[in-house]
């Protein structure tokens, strides 16, 4: 039996339990309802956050998805060693699959005048110094290209050359025109060069002043070696391309070669579909979606509740709809048919990617490859064709994954409903504290009237003693 506590010293009655049974009783069953409630809001936003970061790596990967070149990349491999390439090739969209025999014959090159040397001038050197002065009077040159490029140079009375090549480099029209001073022992001779590259495009210097003197820096004064520019020259499959630059733009549909050095023989040149990349990229699409299929199922599937069982197994958001509603959808569009993608591969099913019973994307990687082989385009065009595979799955997450979508809708929620609860939990406990001063008031006051009763019989009996 328990104690006598200070609760019933004048009664003689344990009301401290009497007042525990009362707060117990009026207690009964809300602390649990209020426990079970706060732990599924956590539990689901758990699973919101949880979810939303599995959706928001998923959108990564569909955004990626949607530019076939780098999803389903085409790779072009020659038969040179690595670091010892005679050219690199870059792959447009519209390249496809082919085998080449490449020979680079001549780089472009640009042009160059130098002064000629002594011999050239009758046994006199032009100019022993970089001091010499070029010019006596005014004048004025000027530096062009069939390209369209065009500098003018203003040549002050008592200019030197070695001004004059300053002049030339630092001038704010300057094209690409480097003006350097080659010093042999016995004379000073003027180099200029020019970057611009291509047949017909040699640097042209005219004097475009009165001052002759300055005709020694011109194509036609003749005291100026002349090397003319050139275009860079390929054969592919002995049919010879010529380009200005060193770079072949579309030489090959969808193909672009930039030539570094001459070759001794032909290059092989192999493009096919990069296997290696591909599927990668395909794998971790897979796992992504499968990363997300997985987090829903963590927080909302049983664990296998049999017939009479007490479904003390069942999740906190078994059933939810949201989450339900999401898995459902994901599940509908991998198993979609895309009717505007190539014949055979309108399905993923149709390119090696399967789902098994517990809705999870398996692939078939020989399957695979043998459509990336046969239809790369198709495949690619699958997945980034407008209305195709991330397009349609890239509308389901955003519209779950995005700042104001339905997962930030519902976590928003969520988290109201907390705060609404911890209010209730609170008025609660203010409620039974007031009911608990209540008791205590109403079995003091009948304590102390049973006291004041047991001391009169006491009294009583002892007066008849």
């Amino acid at each position: 039996m328990t104690g006598i506590t200070a609760a019933g010293i004048g009664s003689g009655l344990d009301l401290e339990a009497l007042i525990e049974v009362s707060i117990n009783a009026e207690r009964a069953g809300k602390d649990a309802r209020f426990e079970k409630t706060k732990t599924t809001l956590e539990v689901t936003l758990s699973a919101v956050g949880s979810i939303k970061s599995t959706l928001s790596e998923f959108r990564k990967i569909l955004e990626k998805a949607q530019n076939q070149d780098t999803f389903f990349p085409r790779t072009a491999t020659t038969n040179e060693s690595e670091g010892n390439e005679s050219f690199s090739v870059d792959l447009a969209t519209s390249a496809t699959n082919g085998n080449y025999a490449i020979e680079v014959q001549e780089l472009a090159k640009g042009s160059s005048l130098t002064s000629i040397d002594a011999t050239a001038n009758g046994g006199t050197p032009l100019y022993t110094s970089e001091d010499d002065v070029v010019a006596t009077t005014d004048g004025q040159l000027t530096f062009s290209t069939a390209s369209g490029e065009s500098m003018v140079l203003d040549v002050a009375a008592g200019t030197t050359l070695k001004q004059l090549r300053e002049q030339i480099n630092d001038h704010e029209d300057n094209f690409g025109v480097s003006a350097n001073l080659i010093d042999t022992g016995s004379e000073i001779r003027l180099s200029m060069t020019s970057d611009e590259t291509g047949d017909g495009n040699t640097l042209l210097v005219t004097n475009t002043g009165a001052n002759a003197e300055l005709d020694n820096f011109t194509n036609a004064g003749g005291k100026m070696d002349v090397t003319d520019a050139s275009s860079a020259r390929i054969t592919i499959d002995g049919i010879e391309a010529t380009s200005s630059t060193n770079t072949f733009e579309n030489v090959i549909s969808g193909v672009s070669i930039n030539v570094n050095k001459v070759t001794s023989s032909a290059v092989a040149l192999d493009i096919q579909p990069s296997e290696e990349e591909s599927v990668a990229n395909v794998r971790a699409f897979i796992d992504a979606y499968n990363n997300v299929i997985k987090e829903i199922d963590k927080h909302t599937k049983a664990t296998g509740v049999s017939e009479g069982d007490d479904n003390s197994n069942r999740k906190e958001l078994s059933g939810d709809p949201m989450f339900r509603t999401l898995r459902y959808s994901l599940g509908g569009l991998s198993t979609n048919g895309y009717d505007d993608a190539a014949p055979g591969m309108r399905t993923l099913y149709g390119i090696g990617i399967e789902m098994d019973e517990d809705g999870l994307l398996t692939l078939d990687e020989t399957e695979f490859k043998k459509a990336i082989n046969s239809n790369l385009d198709g495949v690619g065009e699958l997945f980034a064709m407008d209305g195709g595979v991330a397009d349609s799955f890239l509308s389901t997450v955003k519209s779950y994954e995005q700042s104001g979508g339905v997962l930030a809708t519902r976590e928003d929620s969520v988290k109201s409903q907390k705060k609404d609860l911890e209010r209730q939990m609170l008025d609660f406990e203010e409620r039974m504290a007031s009911y608990e001063s209540t008791l205590r008031s109403k079995y003091t006051a009948f304590d102390v009237t049973m006291g004041s009763l047991n001391s009169q019989m006491q009294y009583v009996l002892g007066q008849l003693g």
